[in-house]
């Protein structure tokens, strides 16, 4: 079986999702098939269009951008790989990129499977321009691309009522997955602590630097944290804006709690165990409500650690309904209340975590496995 795969982005751009796909890729190459994506050349200009990375073969194409991700327009389509499929997977219903690369694969027979993430978020989006010209879009090519999936997946179960609500289509869930190490690794507290000369207590932001990601509210949640656990450290790892960034440090500079913040920058995998393993509490403060399936919910749950997410975004939803993790308002003072009551009192956390539903969590592996017998069907 020869799959394709098609998003706008994929390695070496550093996101969730481009995680995802390489990891699934590279999961299904292990286990004897062929692998492509067929990708876009943005953010990975001096890398060569056509190159194999860990068995999968990348394809970039030609591409415009009307300055949002979604809106890429290829210039061209490698018509000779999307000939020698079986099936293509296409990442994503609200990219334009791959709306025409998997309309072209489905005009020449092609059976395609489309996941459906985050659908319908601009309808709630903080930009009242993106709110409505960008939802009207959003609806449109997830009308559309509906139309070409002959199987539609979701990451979790609020998206897949929410697909058949308002698209009448019949989803199926199959989550994101994580690395094998997160189950198999011993604890590493002793070792992050050494490695990085940190002790006391620590509160982790672990992911991509961007505005949509609230590390401004976490920064102001964080002076009145640090009032009242002066032996806490805030611990920001990960790479992106350094703009924004640095306007993040300057809320924390005129306080005088900048001591108390350490930005490691982007960290290996087994750092990031790590950091996770020496963590109190790890804090996804996003604004984006588009987050649909944050890879990092189940890497924290695999270590057996807390993690406080924002309200507003798909992922919250879910994350609210099934108990695992603790979800607040999307204000400096919620954020602070809630770290602070972690901090406090372990022993309710532990009551709050007992009473949640029990997480499977699964590995790529596992993803690919699943994957493959849907494959099958088409």
């Amino acid at each position: 079986m020869i799959v394709v795969h098609v998003n706008e982005s994929y390695w070496p751009i550093v996101g969730g999702l481009e995680k995802v796909i390489q990891s699934v890729a590279e999961e299904l190459v292990k286990l004897g098939y062929e692998n492509h994506v067929i990708t876009s050349r943005f953010g990975a200009e001096n890398r060569p269009r056509e190159e194999v990375i860990n068995g999968v073969y990348i394809h970039r194409a030609k591409a415009l951008r009307l300055y949002f991700p979604d809106l890429t327009i290829p210039k061209e389509i490698p018509k000779n790989i999307v000939k020698e499929a079986n099936v293509v997977i296409c990442w994503s219903q609200d990219s334009y990129f791959i709306y025409r690369v998997c309309r072209n694969a489905k005009k020449l027979g092609k059976p395609l499977v489309v996941y459906f993430i985050g659908v319908d978020y601009l309808k709630c989006h903080y930009n009242p321009l993106i709110r409505v010209f960008g939802y009207s879009y959003q609806v449109w090519i997830t009308r559309k691309m509906a139309d070409l999936a002959d199987i539609a997946l979701v990451t979790n179960e609020y998206e897949r009522e929410l697909l058949k609500k308002r698209y009448s289509v019949d989803a199926i869930v199959l989550p994101h997955g994580i690395d094998e190490r997160y189950l198999e690794l011993p604890n590493m507290t002793e070792a992050f602590r050494r490695k990085y000369n940190i002790e006391g207590r620590i509160i982790s932001y672990i992911g991509r630097i961007h505005p949509t990601k609230g590390l401004d509210l976490l920064f102001k949640a964080f002076i009145y944290v640090a009032k009242e656990e002066p032996n806490v450290t805030l611990i920001i790892a990960g790479k992106g804006d350094e703009k924004y960034l640095k306007e993040c440090l300057k809320i924390a500079e005129k306080v005088d709690i900048r001591h108390k913040i350490r930005v490691l920058g982007y960290i290996s995998e087994e750092d990031k165990i790590a950091l996770i393993d020496a963590s109190e509490v790890i804090v996804l403060p996003t604004k984006h409500t588009g987050e649909s399936y944050p890879l990092l919910i189940n890497e924290v749950l695999a270590r057996g650690k807390r993690f406080i997410m924002t309200r507003g975004s798909i992922a919250s939803k879910w994350v609210e309904e099934s108990g695992i993790g603790r979800v607040v308002d999307i204000d400096p003072h919620s954020i602070a209340q809630a770290l602070i009551d972690e901090l406090k009192s372990e022993s309710n956390s532990d009551k709050n975590r007992n009473n949640a539903k029990p997480v499977n969590i699964l590995t790529w592996r596992d993803i690919a496995y699943k994957l493959i017998e849907l494959l099958w069907q088409v």
